[in-house]
C-alpha cells in the first residue's frame, strides 16, 4: 500500500488536506508567503494564498496586536 493509502484509511484525510493545514498553520505563524511558497511547492502568490485560511483566533490575535501598538503610538 502506497503512504497515501495508509494515511487516508488511517486518519480519513487526504495527503493533500494536509497540505492546506500544514500552509495555514505556518500562516498563523508568521512564517513569509514566500517561504510558504517554497515549503508548498506554488509558483504564484495567489495560488499559494488559497492554501491558507486562518482560525478565527489567528484574526483576533492580529487584531489584538495592532490595537495593542495603536495604543503605544497615542
Amino acid at each position: 500500500m502506497t503512504a497515501r493509502v495508509l494515511f487516508a484509511a488511517y486518519t480519513g484525510w487526504q495527503l493533500h488536506q494536509l497540505r492546506h493545514c500544514a500552509a495555514t498553520h505556518l500562516g498563523e505563524n508568521n512564517v513569509p508567503l514566500q517561504t510558504i511558497m517554497a515549503k508548498t511547492r506554488h509558483r504564484n502568490p495567489s495560488t499559494a494564498m488559497r492554501y491558507i485560511h486562518p482560525s478565527t483566533d489567528a484574526v483576533a490575535q492580529v487584531t489584538e496586536e495592532h490595537l495593542d501598538l495603536g495604543r503605544h503610538h497615542r
